[in-house]
């Protein structure tokens, strides 16, 4: 069965109807309403298997011919005819033969009531769940009893309605009525259901489906989750429509007069969506007020004020497939002269390229896909362009306006194609542009290496001084802030500014600001760099420049969010993402949202960092965006102690970072999967053999994984970019150490990455790795002398870790109050960190808190104990407190059962845990 997608707030509202019902709140209606296929019938089988409820009478009509009390015939047909229920009225009202009982007319309203009736009986004290899948196509005495049900005020019941809008239904008045009445329930609750996003379909598709093909399936489909997954198993996902699909689609109009069926015909060759006005003088006013109320009663079109339009395109191109030539050509020339005339420039390209008119196309389409463009109307400027590119397909201004909404969008194969072929058959300039385009694609794809030879052919095109020129030195400075090389970055900004002003190019001139204001920061002017990125942000606010907008607010939340307090910092945030608006969002989100979980995780708020990335990384279409999300996503994962989610999103990363080479990027899921061993490790039991032994731990596969995971992060990239994010090599060198990982291969990772073992004293990661490793050799005063460097550690779940290895350490020191204190500072950090750590920290606590195992022994059973845990033997113990070898074993014997330990070795090991 297909995932159950979008629709849990949905079920949420169906559950809570039930749940007051089950506590006496009263009957309860929820009637589900939308067009055919948008999942109502899956969404009434998810309710009933949410609630299993104790009885449940439910039914539906039989689309091909309803007979009257439908509903009932099926809701009833296992069920035994209740106590007091006349025989003969059992059998009209489920449909069975009369047999010998002779035929009697019944009085006025005598079914309806008795049905009433013998649905009480069924019911009884009830509760109970009546519901009814396509209402629309009941009988009329199948609505009058569901009439009759709603308006019961007494009957402890939830009615569970699905069905379309009352125009689509067999009787239209019966069933608005019956609708009415639902809603006008004591309680009652009206779920109308919308198409699936974008990102939806894409879910419903499966993981396979690449972007581009999930934006054809939903543009087609409308987001309809029926014709989503009936186009998928088509295997078409572009393609004309399936003959099989089509036959599904027209079956709507099946029976219906020739009149009909030829405004359906001609409505789809105008397009998707037609001004009434438009079709009335193109197909003529008598045929649309003959025909157009049964188009809309069927669902075909839909009558949007003075819009006429399909639900979705599959239907729209399944009656434009029916017509013949002649009659196609006739209205696409009649459309066209009446587009030429009101000057409607996608009207114009849509019907000229109908009737092969090359040049009236790409004209057309050219200014379209440019107003589209510049909208920010990705999608359909893309399309646009793309759809005239195949009559036209050398137009320079269609292949750029292409590419730049495919870049823009995220379609990253569409924008290689096409500034692939500017690159090539364009002019110089042209030429020089598009190889700029084409870096900007590398990078978001994660190909460095290509980034830099493309901007170098560009660089290569330009004539010095000009406009290309500082074109040029603008998208560099970017590549540079990208890559974290920000010394040369303000006197390369300085002359391309210059450059770019004496060209008029300043829209350019914001880029080169944004550019000069991050280097200024990590060169530490942090003051100059936050002022001039609001500038920035203002400027291309005012001025509707989106791109720039998108780019300076997020490069501003990079530099400045997480140095603000917190409240502050969620209010800049906030007022950010209201900024750039769902467009920016759409092109900046992942970058933006990736800033703010960095922030939400360095305030230890886990909840907020984990709903950031997680929604984020589902429809993030750049791919080494979406590894990142993905990977931060799924270390998140790991603190809650969800490792089915963080190995999905493990295995989601590697798969996307397979060929790149932008290190930063592809040592994130590598991360991920070390960290996920060590969890694994962690959490480890003994697995025993047949033969009741264990010749092989999870604790020992747990490492071998742990090995594994730690050869691949060093294989990911060259030592070079390793070295460009030590703290992440020193993290994991960290969680190999702590996991039994040999001592000489943790320092072979780190040499074979860094060129060297990090320092103590270097950085806050490498003292908390040190703190670690001289814990483990016994060296507590050795990692107590590391505490401060530790604690100087971004994060606060790190902090919380350098208070756990000194607590332990002054445990280990005896000096118990300071451990505890220790502890409880770890504890506080974590108090938004939900997981596997805070538990930890919650335990170690308790166990400081708790009186110490020796306070119930006397001083010679104290002695002996300290004797045994420090590795003597009972006679060695015997001669050291000069007592018999016999008097031990007595001591030895009560200690046992004092502490509740099965045996010497358990209580030595308490003993050690405890001092």
């Amino acid at each position: 069965m297909s995932p159950f997608i979008a629709r849990d707030a949905e079920l949420a509202r169906i559950t809570a109807a039930w749940d007051r019902l089950r506590s006496g709140g009263g009957p309860a209606a929820v009637t589900v309403v939308g067009e055919a296929g948008i999942g109502k019938t899956r969404l009434l089988r998810e309710a009933v298997a949410a609630v299993a409820p104790p009885l449940l009478l439910a039914g539906t009509a039989r689309a091909d011919g309803a007979a009257p009390h439908d509903w009932f015939a099926a809701a009833t047909a296992d069920a035994d005819r209740p106590g007091g229920t006349d025989e003969r009225l059992w059998r009209v009202l489920r449909q069975e033969p009369a047999d010998d009982v002779a035929p009697r007319p019944l009085p006025d309203g005598a079914l309806l009531r008795g049905a009433m009736r013998t649905v009480r009986r069924l019911v009884g004290a009830g509760p109970a769940l009546l519901a009814v899948d396509d209402l629309h196509w009941l009988d009329p005495e199948s609505l009058a009893l569901w009439s009759e049900l709603a308006a019961a005020w007494d009957l402890p019941v939830l009615l569970l309605a699905a069905g379309r809008p009352p125009e689509e239904a067999r009787h239209p008045a019966a069933a608005a009525r019956t609708l009415a009445r639902l809603a006008a329930a004591p309680v009652a609750d009206t779920i109308a259901l919308r198409p699936l996003t974008a990102a939806e379909t894409g879910t419903l598709l499966g993981a396979d489906a690449t972007p581009a093909a999930v934006r054809a399936v939903h543009r087609r489909t409308g987001g309809n989750p029926f014709w989503v997954k009936e186009l998928a198993a088509a295997g078409s996902a572009t393609a004309p429509l399936p003959g099989r699909l089509a036959s599904l689609v027209r079956a709507r109009l099946a029976g219906e007069e020739p009149p009909v069926r030829r405004l359906a015909r001609g409505l789809a060759l105008l397009g998707e969506r037609t001004d009434t006005a438009v079709a009335a003088g193109v197909l003529g006013t008598a045929l649309l007020v003959t025909a157009l109320p049964r188009l809309t009663a069927a669902g075909v079109v839909v009558h949007d004020g003075t819009v006429l339009r399909f639900p979705h395109a599959l239907m729209r191109e399944a009656f434009a497939a029916t017509a013949l030539p002649d009659e196609a050509a006739a209205v696409h020339r009649a459309a066209l002269d009446a587009a030429l005339s009101r000057g409607d420039d996608q009207a114009v390209a849509a019907h000229a390229a109908a009737l092969g008119e090359t040049g009236l196309v790409a004209a057309a389409a050219d200014r379209t896909a440019t107003r589209q463009l510049d909208s920010w109307h990705l999608e359909s400027a893309q399309r646009t362009a793309e759809a005239a590119l195949e009559s036209a397909p050398d137009h320079t201004g269609l292949r750029y306006t292409a590419g730049q909404a495919a870049l823009l969008s995220g379609d990253y194969p569409a924008a290689v194609v096409h500034f692939g072929h500017l690159s090539r058959a364009g002019s110089g300039p042209d030429r020089c542009i598009a190889h700029l385009r084409l870096a900007e694609t590398a990078w978001h794809q994660g190909r460095i290496a290509d980034q830099w030879a493309l901007l170098a052919a560009a660089e290569a095109l330009a004539e010095p001084g000009s406009a290309e020129h500082g074109r040029c030195l603008t998208g560099r400075a970017q590549a540079m802030v990208r890559a974290a090389d920000h010394r040369g970055l303000p006197a390369l900004c300085d002359e391309a500014d210059a450059l770019l002003a004496r060209h008029g190019l300043h829209v350019q001139r914001r880029s080169i600001a944004i550019s000069r204001a991050t280097a200024l920061h990590y060169l530490g002017d942090t003051d100059a760099a936050v002022l001039t990125l609001h500038e920035v942000w203002r400027d291309a606010e005012a001025d509707g420049d989106l791109r720039k907008l998108g780019r300076a607010v997020n490069n501003l939340l990079a530099v400045h969010l997480a140095d603000l307090p917190e409240p502050q910092a969620w209010r800049l945030y906030d007022r950010a993402v209201a900024a750039v608006g769902d467009l920016g969002m759409a092109a900046w989100g992942g970058k933006i949202t990736r800033v703010a979980a960095d922030a939400a995780t360095g305030f230890g708020d886990l909840d907020r960092a984990w709903d950031l990335l997680s929604a984020r990384a589902r429809i993030e279409t750049d791919p080494h965006e979406r590894a990142v999300l993905a990977a931060k996503a799924g270390l998140l994962a790991v603190e809650r102690d969800d490792l089915d989610t963080a190995e999905r999103l493990c295995r989601e990363g590697l798969d996307l970072v397979a060929g790149m080479d932008q290190g930063w990027v592809v040592t994130y899921p590598h991360w991920l999967a070390a960290a996920l061993a060590a969890r694994r490790a962690d959490r480890a039991e003994p697995v025993r053999t047949e033969a009741g032994h264990a010749e092989l731990g999870r604790t020992e596969l747990g490492r071998t994984e742990l090995e594994t995971a730690l050869r691949a992060y060093r294989d990911a990239v060259p030592p070079d970019l390793h070295r460009l994010r030590e703290y992440r090599v020193i993290e994991v060198a960290r969680l190999a150490q702590g996991r039994g990982t040999a001592p000489a291969a943790v320092r072979r990772f780190l040499t074979d990455c860094l060129g060297t073992v990090p320092a103590p004293g270097s950085s806050p990661h490498a003292d908390l790795m040190w703190m670690e490793s001289r814990l483990r050799q016994g060296d507590w005063t050795g990692t107590l002398a590391l505490l401060d460097g530790a604690l100087a550690a971004d994060q606060p779940h790190r902090r919380s870790t350098a208070r756990t290895l000194a607590a332990e350490a002054h445990r280990r020191l005896g000096d118990r109050a300071a451990a505890l204190a220790h502890a409880r500072d770890a504890l506080a950090l974590l108090s938004r960190w939900p997981g596997h750590r805070r538990d930890a920290a919650a335990a170690l606590v308790a166990s400081l808190t708790a009186a110490p195992m020796t306070a119930a022994l006397t001083a010679r059973e104290t002695d002996v104990l300290r004797a045994a845990a420090r590795g003597a033997t009972n006679r060695r113990i015997a001669a050291e407190l000069g007592i018999s070898e016999r008097t031990v074993e007595v001591h030895m014997s009560r200690l046992l059962a004092k502490t509740g330990t099965a045996g010497r070795t358990e209580l030595v090991a308490r003993y050690l845990q405890d001092v």
